[in-house]
């Protein structure tokens, strides 16, 4: 589900609702990925629907607007989300279990799941010409929400873009990326851009710290500063576990990797944690410093002296390799334990 008014935030929600007051209808928010771009312009959108908003301008959430947003059937606005999102971030309708029935017998497909898109689709921006072609059926503004854009392929921005040219009044388009120079570059154009910064460290930190993550500062350091990011990884990756593996170092057996890895771990975010640590442990043989794991760095060096360098580098090549794959349908316990396996050869020699 999409995390709502993230404090950290605030500053940059202050600059959007002047800009629909000036008239603006376009805005594209930028900056890193798992800062809450997402969120803020979902914000912003709902507050545009809201008839009640508050003194600073966000929604009042008692409306009958407010209650329709709530309820993801507000007819006046549309989110423009990859499926793979889509189903990640919203609460998605229960399959009917009769046509699913019927299909399984009639013998359509082979029972797999096709794999959700990870790109905006050119027919769901033009489903929006209907939209966009009446007039509001709450009488009031109508929002187009799209994110990422830069999500959106060739054909896809280009038809975004006829309906960014010429756009309807009370009509506002947010949209989001975590890539700005991903994105068509006349599509920036007819935009006004606002960076949503990186959160104060601190806030950051005491707010996962709320959300009840274990270690919320190194979290924070292992997601480059992002708390969305930090909380999803945290909930994806067993931390507990792997470091306790990590830290066992040249006495790390492979009786222990396989008894300790389950089977619910995401790969994304535990190759960001192997990476991380092995960025330490490179750093710390050649600088003597520890960028992501300070609360850990008298363990750490202590590992990295047990480290052959030759091994590491190798090491350090296998987790890029395998992060190269990360999104294709891939075993995830087997990549990690051959990950971890690996991490014990490093002391090949040194045991």
């Amino acid at each position: 589900m999409i995390e709502r008014r993230l404090p950290w935030n605030e500053a940059s929600w202050a600059k959007l609702p002047p800009l629909a007051a000036r008239g603006v209808h376009a805005v594209l928010l930028h900056g890193q990925r798992g800062i809450g771009k997402t969120s803020l312009a979902l914000d912003f959108g709902e507050a545009l629907l809201c008839t009640s908003s508050l003194a600073d301008s966000h929604r009042c959430g008692r409306c009958d607007e407010c209650r329709l947003t709530e309820a993801h059937s507000h007819p006046d606005l549309r989110l423009l989300l990859p499926q793979a999102l889509a189903e990640r971030l919203l609460p998605q309708p229960e399959a009917d279990e009769g046509e699913e029935g019927e299909g399984a017998e009639a013998g359509e497909g082979d029972g797999k799941t096709p794999k959700a898109s990870r790109e905006i689709r050119v027919d769901q921006v033009r489903a929006l010409a209907d939209f966009l072609g009446i007039a509001a059926f709450r009488g009031g503004w109508r929002v187009v929400l799209a994110s990422p854009a830069e999500a959106m392929n060739t054909p896809t921005a280009n038809a975004l873009l006829k309906m960014l040219e010429e756009p309807p009044p009370q009509t506002m388009f947010v949209l989001v990326t975590h890539a700005l120079d991903d994105v068509l570059p006349t599509i920036r154009s007819r935009c006004v851009l606002l960076q949503v910064p990186i959160p104060d460290a601190a806030a950051a930190a005491r707010w996962l710290a709320g959300q009840g993550v274990d270690e919320p500062a190194a979290a924070l350091a292992l997601a480059s500063g992002a708390p969305l990011a930090a909380l999803a990884a945290s909930s994806a990756a067993d931390t507990a576990a792997l470091y306790r593996l990590l830290e066992a170092g040249p006495a790390l057996t492979a009786a222990q990797v396989v008894g300790a890895i389950g089977r619910d771990l995401t790969l994304p975010p535990t190759l960001r944690l192997l990476q991380c640590w092995a960025f330490d442990l490179l750093s710390c043989r050649t600088q003597q410093s520890v960028r992501y794991h300070p609360s850990r760095s008298a363990r750490i060096v202590r590992i990295a002296a047990a480290a052959s360098g030759t091994h590491l580098w190798n090491w350090i090549d296998s987790l890029r390799t395998a992060a190269s794959a990360r999104e294709h349908p891939l075993n995830a316990r087997l990549v990690i334990e051959s990950l971890l396996v690996s991490y014990m050869q490093i002391f090949d020699g040194r045991r």
